[in-house]
């Protein structure tokens, strides 16, 4: 029995043999593999692309919100906004402006470090008034649509003709009042469309009428005045409130 036992402990020594030798081939094949990755040399950028692909951050504090599930995403999304290029936003919001048959007759042109969208006319408020209509609600819905995801400075202009206003609904009985009830009245309809920098609201009255001097049609030219600019300002720079 003593004989047969040690028999069978030296064969089953031999058949596991093998292990120790594949054990050894693969630490060899690990040892060579580490050595190939030390070798080569990782691009920062290439490497960076792939890490912002993935969506993964490194050394990224994360900090507990009691808001929901939601208001994290919507604050990291907030901060990785960019001021956009005044030519690109251009061409997005005249082709916007194009393909709604809400937003006919808004004008959508640069101007030196500013890009306008002009609402003239009187289709937009009652007559005299600082209270929207349908069509300037619908409007602002679609405009905030796009513009909630801009980071540059927001600014409304508030015009009138040079005839004097009679409604006694706006803060005082006059073109200044009624421009700026009318500028502000549109910024909040953009804030609440989804706009969520501070907006700048100015009331210009008529001080801007001698700008319309080469249009000889006069109801054309009263027309054109009376109008709410929605005024977007170049970017002056990456990593930094364009609204401040």
């Amino acid at each position: 029995m003593q004989f047969e036992y040690r028999a069978s402990s030296k064969g089953r020594r031999q058949n596991t043999m093998w292990l120790t030798s594949l054990a050894d081939l693969l630490a060899l094949l690990l040892a060579f593999f580490v050595l190939l990755f030390s070798m080569n040399e990782i691009k920062d950028d290439s490497w960076q692309n792939v890490l912002n692909t993935l969506g993964i951050k490194l050394n990224e504090q994360v900090v507990d919100s009691e808001d929901g599930v939601t208001a994290e995403k919507n604050l990291e999304l907030f901060s990785e906004q960019k001021a956009f290029d005044l030519a690109y936003l251009e061409n997005i919001l005249a082709s916007k402006v194009a393909a709604s048959g809400e937003m006919s007759g808004i004008q959508v042109f640069k101007a030196d470090d500013r890009l306008v969208l002009s609402l003239a006319g009187d289709g937009y408020f009652e007559p005299g008034s600082s209270n929207s209509s349908d069509r300037l609600s619908k409007v602002l819905l679609l405009l905030g649509d796009t513009l909630r995801y801009v980071k540059n400075r927001i600014e409304v202009y508030g015009h009138t003709d040079p005839s004097k206003a009679q409604n006694n609904a706006v803060a005082s009985d006059n073109n200044w009042g009624l421009s700026l009830a009318r500028a502000l009245s549109v910024a909040d309809g953009l804030a609440k469309a989804g706009y969520g920098y501070p907006i700048r609201a100015f009331g210009m009255a008529d001080t801007r009428f001698y700008e319309l001097a080469s249009i000889k049609n006069t109801e054309k030219r009263y027309f054109l005045a009376r109008r709410v600019d929605i005024v977007i300002r170049e970017a002056q720079g990456q990593g930094r409130n364009e609204w401040q």
